[in-house]
Formats: C-alpha cells, sequence, structure tokens
C-alpha cells in the first residue's frame, strides 16, 4: 500500500473540549490533512464543528474529500451546512447511511436521505459497500462483516419508527491510512465492533500490525469480557496509539487506559496528531 508522507488528524468535534473557547458535543469530526489533500471524516451534529473549526484557524471552505462513517446524525448532522459551501468535493458514504434510522430516543438518521440533493451539492458521490480508495495511502472499508461473538451494534436501532425493522448499521465504515509509522485506523463509532473492524482491515491490507487506532468504539455498553477481548486485540496487533473517544465510554476508556497504559491518547476537541515527515 502506497504511503503518505505526511499526516495530521485534527478533532473537530467530539463530546469533550480540550482549549479556551472550543465547545464539546455529543458527535464526532476528525479534519484528516494527507500530504496535499484535506478530508473531513463526519461532521458532528452541526452546532459545534464551525465554531471549533474557526477557533482553532481551520478553513473548511476547500475540502477535497467528506467520509461519513455511518448515517447518525451526531456524525452526519453538519453534513447540510458543510455542503453549502463545499460544491467542488466528492463526498463518500454507504448507501445505508441515508436509510431511516431510529432508536428509543425517537429519530436519529442523517438531515439529509434523498440522493438527488446529496449529488446537487457534491463534485461526486461516491458510494462505499465495499473498500474503496480515496486517494493513494487513504482507504475506507465498506461495509465490515461481522464474526466475533461478543460484538454487536451497540444498541437498539431501526430503520422504521415502529421499530420492527431491525438497523444492523451496515453503513458503519472506518477509513484506513498508511503513513511511514504504519497502519492509522480512524474509526466512527465501530458499530460493527473494534475487533471485527480491525481483522477486517488487516485482512484487506495485508497487514499484522497497526501503528494508531482512533475515535469512537461504541463500548458503552460492553462487559468486562468484551472489553478484555477488545484489549487483547489491540495488543495483538501491536497498537501503539489508542486514542478511544466519543461514544467509548467512560468506563471502557478507563480500562483501556488501566490496560494498555502509555499506549492511550486523549482525544478531544483541539487535539492533534501528527504522523510522518512533521514539519516544524
Amino acid at each position: 500500500m502506497y504511503s503518505l508522507n505526511k499526516l495530521k488528524i485534527t478533532v473537530l468535534v467530539e463530546n469533550t473540549a480540550g482549549g479556551k473557547g472550543l465547545l464539546g458535543e455529543h458527535g464526532l469530526s476528525f479534519l484528516i490533512e494527507a500530504d496535499d489533500r484535506r478530508i473531513l471524516f463526519d461532521t458532528g451534529q452541526g452546532l459545534a464543528l464551525r465554531h471549533n473549526a474557526q477557533t482553532l484557524g481551520i478553513s473548511l471552505e476547500n475540502l477535497d474529500t467528506i467520509v461519513l462513517s455511518h448515517g447518525h446524525y451526531d456524525h452526519a448532522g453538519g453534513l447540510p451546512t458543510i455542503l453549502e459551501h463545499c460544491i467542488n468535493t466528492d463526498l463518500f458514504l454507504h448507501p445505508q447511511a441515508i436509510a431511516p434510522k431510529y432508536s428509543p430516543r425517537g429519530n436519529i438518521g442523517s438531515p439529509i436521505d434523498n440522493v438527488k440533493t446529496l449529488a446537487s451539492h457534491c463534485r461526486r458521490l461516491i458510494w462505499t459497500e465495499t473498500p474503496t480508495e480515496i486517494m493513494p495511502g487513504v482507504s475506507v472499508t465498506g461495509t465490515i462483516p461481522r464474526h466475533h461473538p461478543l460484538e454487536n451494534t451497540g444498541g437498539a436501532f431501526w430503520h422504521n419508527c415502529e421499530q420492527t425493522e431491525v438497523d444492523g448499521l451496515l453503513d458503519d465504515q472506518a477509513l484506513y491510512l498508511q503513513v511511514p509509522e504504519g497502519l492509522v485506523v480512524i474509526l466512527g463509532c465501530a458499530h460493527a465492533g473494534v475487533i471485527n473492524t480491525l481483522d477486517y482491515i488487516a485482512q484487506i491490507a495485508n497487514t499484522k500490525k497497526f501503528y494508531a487506532v482512533i475515535g469512537g468504539m461504541h463500548l458503552l455498553r460492553a462487559n468486562e469480557e468484551r472489553l478484555q477481548a477488545t484489549v487483547e486485540t489491540l495488543t495483538k496487533y501491536d497498537v501503539q496509539i489508542v486514542g478511544a473517544n466519543h461514544c467509548t465510554g467512560m468506563k471502557a476508556m478507563t480500562f483501556l487506559w488501566h490496560q494498555l497504559g502509555d499506549r492511550c491518547w486523549d482525544c478531544r476537541v483541539g487535539t492533534q496528531l501528527q504522523f510522518g515527515n512533521v514539519e516544524t
């Protein structure tokens, strides 16, 4: 796999914030600067994204690519605002990301569920049911196979308000990026499961190691057996940086920090992680 020369990841939206003037929001968004390309991975709910970007001195007007990890409101809610200013931007998402989505709290789906509307507001609309290259060194998984017996979607989700059509969240997908240090994986919510996600990327990328795993892990309701299995998988793949945030849950993050120690990194709003040939 082609290796990026340099990579910078900035947390723009997350449940907690770590700097003056920054806002926390239940959601997730990363700005990924991969060589000379600017990729926005998820958009949060839409309330904090532009504020935090402006506070951090980051422009969102010249994005090359937007990628949605899945179609829940806390990842796709900011999409309408972003697309208003990004007509030359490619949009990568799974077809199921615009399907109706409900939880016990009600409608939790994307604010844009119309294909024509999406297509009219971006340069290219690319569906990602299978592994798809965004640029050399950067790919998205598409649908992740579910094999591990301990992993589930992490909650009750449906396609209808009557709660009769179960939503298996087949749209859940992750980014994987090759840098000189190794492979970096960025998760949205990991509804497919962290173990399933890493096992699948290991298979399609033909690797036995990951350098970093960053993002939401949806371990809020995970029992200790699942938490331990997750730690064992991160250890098996020799992950050096674990940046769990958003939907991972305080209990699970505490467990990860206790088990993995200095491999765990803080990933609140304002955090920046750099890989490869870092410019000083």
